[in-house]
């Protein structure tokens, strides 16, 4: 089944992909609204220079867990580093709207690193 879909240009998602995928798409929406609409971080008050290096960073980290999100079905290892780095990396932004990504992508960079452990143990 899963091969057949391969070769007919299906993309099959599993969890930890989608749930980094989502983290992520949700990261970088986030950082995009704060760096566009000045209004969120007047309500955040923040609008110093380093409040906008964190979120452009966050921005940065977001991207490598999108990246991630679409490896980890293939080298499941490297996508859930990945994912599991950029949820630490965007811990550094100080406002409360990264909290959702944070968790998706930690939680599905988790799970892929887990499985990927597990298919390891249970081959030898």
């Amino acid at each position: 089944m899963k091969e057949n879909a391969y070769k007919k240009g299906v993309f099959i998602m599993k969890v930890e992909g989608l749930l980094g995928f989502l983290g992520a798409a949700l990261g970088i929406g986030f950082s995009l609204m704060v760096l566009v609409i000045p209004d969120i971080s007047q309500a955040l008050e923040e609008e110093s220079f380093f409040f906008y290096m964190l979120t452009i960073g966050s921005l940065v980290l977001s991207g490598v867990g999108l990246a991630g999100s679409f490896i980890v079905s293939h080298k499941p290892r490297l996508g859930g580093a990945m994912m599991v780095a950029a949820a630490i990396g965007c811990t550094m932004s100080i406002s409360i709207m990264f909290l959702l990504p944070i968790v998706l992508l930690a939680v599905g960079g988790l799970i892929a690193l887990i499985n990927y452990e597990e298919a390891a143990s249970v081959e030898e």
